[in-house]
């Protein structure tokens, strides 16, 4: 009986040192100081445009400013990794290998709610209203923007279109900018400009117009070839 209890005993500590929190490793502590430079930097950005000091970046994320040269070699690849971290988050996050295998109707549907989605995030928006404005100054800015969020996300939307069987489509490029236009449109009216207070308009009607057009349009060509 003694020893039943203690072996209950010594299981319950178990459980107990298995329930507890693990200490954060020392990649785990880069990752979250690299974060919390990453967003310092947005913010100073936004408040300051994109020729703020590493200083002022160093001081809102509150690290020393050796600390940021040592995540970030400077101020561009800081830029980049915020891009970078949109990138993830809308782009190779939402076009997965699953969602490449959806029927047209399924997965241009699929999409356009994931973009639509930047319109609620903070981040996003700001990001972009900071390329706006600062781009004629640095069009750097710009070339980021679009290496890192357009091009991708337009690849991946054309290789879709050149791949799947019941769509034909003479320039499926074409087409796959048609689509991210549109919805960069949308995005930049009603959310960046203040459309939905002067023209306001449920991005749910945009979604399904466009996927209408889009999927009758290549199951046409497709019966006309």
């Amino acid at each position: 009986m003694g020893a039943r209890k203690k072996d209950i005993e010594n299981a319950a500590e178990v459980l107990s040192r298995s329930n507890q929190p693990s200490k954060p490793t020392g990649e785990t502590r880069m990752q979250e100081r690299r974060t919390q430079i990453i967003d310092g930097a947005l913010r100073v950005f936004l408040a300051h445009g994109y020729d703020a000091s590493m200083d002022a970046i160093a001081a809102e994320a509150g690290v020393s400013k050796q600390t940021v040269y040592s995540h970030f070699k400077d101020k561009q690849s800081l830029f980049n990794a915020i891009a970078d971290r949109l990138l993830d988050r809308f782009v190779f996050a939402g076009l997965t290998p699953e969602i490449m295998t959806l029927s047209p109707p399924v997965f241009f549907r699929k999409i356009a709610m994931i973009a639509m989605n930047q319109m609620d995030d903070w981040e996003y928006t700001s990001f972009i209203r900071l390329i706006v404005a600062q781009s004629n100054r640095f069009p750097e800015l710009a070339d980021v923007y679009i290496e890192r969020l357009v091009k991708p996300a337009t690849q991946k939307l054309t290789e879709f279109i050149t791949g799947h069987p019941d769509l034909r489509f003479s320039d499926p490029e074409a087409v796959a900018r048609v689509i991210h236009g549109s919805l960069l449109y949308f995005i930049t009216v009603q959310q960046l400009l203040g459309g939905k207070h002067t023209m306001p308009m449920a991005r749910e009607r945009l979604i399904d117009s466009l996927v209408d057009m889009v999927v009758f349009a290549g199951r046409a060509g497709k019966e006309n070839t």
